[in-house]
């Protein structure tokens, strides 16, 4: 008897059709696709709430484009290809959600800028470049779940201009400074503190 009670109670536990997987999949999607916990998502990641929002790796990564041609006046155009797996915190005691964020252009609008100098007998020449414009807003920003369903972005869509700008930025600065130039623009001094927004 005690081992068609356990029989039992297996196959009563057993997820024929993987519908729990599928449940806790919509549950994601759902989540998601909340404006509000979107908005509560950017805000963590501009104020570096880095208990919340953690990149667990990066799936995809270069940079093309003219920026490093041999004359720098001539550069004009820089392509990103950068994909992140993130996981949100969204509340306290809960299981993160897991996501991807593609930050992606073929054509952000750039110039360069530079310094040289010849040296002398003390001094070996040297040379230095940098961006000094660089448009955030040619990069796009999607959001899909882990198995690749698109989701609406829209509270990053639904907000104001510096914070998409800041929200780009606090993704790909680091990655695009370290394969490229120095971003020396004025908008660099923007930071989250002075935008009325979270």
């Amino acid at each position: 008897m005690n081992i068609i009670n356990i029989i039992k109670e297996e196959v009563k536990n057993f997820d024929f059709l993987g519908n729990d997987e599928f449940l806790k999949e919509q549950e994601t999607t759902d989540l998601l696709i909340n404006e509000e916990l979107q908005k509560q998502f950017i805000c963590d990641a501009l104020l570096h709430r880095n208990d919340k929002v953690i990149i667990n790796k990066v799936i995809d990564s270069f940079l093309h484009g003219n920026w490093d041609d041999t004359y720098i006046e001539d550069a004009d155009k820089l392509g990103i290809e950068y994909s992140l797996e993130i996981g949100y915190v969204y509340e306290v005691g809960k299981e993160p959600i897991k996501f991807i964020m593609t930050f992606n252009s073929d054509n952000v609008n750039i110039s360069v800028g530079g310094s040289s100098d010849r040296g002398d007998y003390y001094t070996e020449p040297s040379s230095e470049a940098w961006f000094n414009s660089f448009d955030w807003l040619d990069i796009d920003v999607e959001l899909s779940t882990i198995d690749g369903d698109e989701i609406n972005f829209i509270a990053f869509e639904n907000a104001p201009t510096n914070i998409q700008i800041l929200f780009i930025r606090e993704f790909t600065q680091n990655f695009i400074e370290s394969q490229s130039y120095e971003i020396k623009t004025g908008e660099m001094k923007n930071n989250i503190q002075n935008t009325p927004y979270c």
